[in-house]
């Protein structure tokens, strides 16, 4: 599997950066059972340098959003898309009930992500941003929503469909940084 992301991720890089047109398959879960994902890059790099994935129609809407986004002064920076089986493992172990179940993120299904400065703490109380409002406001045009509880960082493509919401009955991160 780790050959295979690396040759993914060389494969989806030009001189000039990323192909935003970059496709392939990983592995993908969903309600615990495994199958083949198409994917697509967003115009994004993990902390790692690879490139970012989503499920193709969510990388597509994703990054029409992006750039709806910048017209409006805004920046989408993107913490963690599709994210493999060994890594919702990780960050089970890591992060406890912080984290979904492996096999039961939306992470896995490439169609949640996870946008830095939704956030800020001021004098030890945590807001909400105006890129969150920007986001409530306008991310349902491209399908996406905040569909988790508590984690305004934490949006997940559903389409044209509509939402769930996760409650969450453990404890809430307090910053995409702790991953969901």
């Amino acid at each position: 599997m780790l050959v295979y992301n690396i040759l993914l991720a060389l494969s989806v890089m030009t001189n000039s950066g990323l192909d935003e047109n970059a496709r392939g398959t990983v592995k993908g879960y969903k309600n615990g059972n495994r199958y083949s994902l198409a994917v697509a890059t967003i115009h994004q790099r993990d902390t790692r340098g690879s490139p970012l994935l989503l499920s193709i129609k969510a990388a597509e809407n994703f990054r029409d959003m992006t750039a709806a986004a910048a017209g409006d002064g805004f920046f989408l920076g993107v913490v963690s898309a599709y994210r493999p089986h060994w890594k919702q493992h990780q960050l089970k172990r890591e992060r406890g009930n912080l984290a979904a179940k492996p096999g039961w993120s939306t992470h896995q299904q490439g169609v949640s992500i996870d946008i830095q400065g939704t956030t800020r703490t001021i004098k030890g109380k945590k807001y909400r941003t105006i890129l969150y409002w920007w986001m409530k406001r306008n991310a349902k045009n491209y399908g996406f929503y905040n569909d988790v509880e508590g984690e305004p960082w934490h949006w997940t493509y559903v389409g044209d469909g509509t939402p769930s919401k996760h409650i969450r009955k453990k404890k809430v991160a307090t910053n995409p940084g702790d991953y969901i």
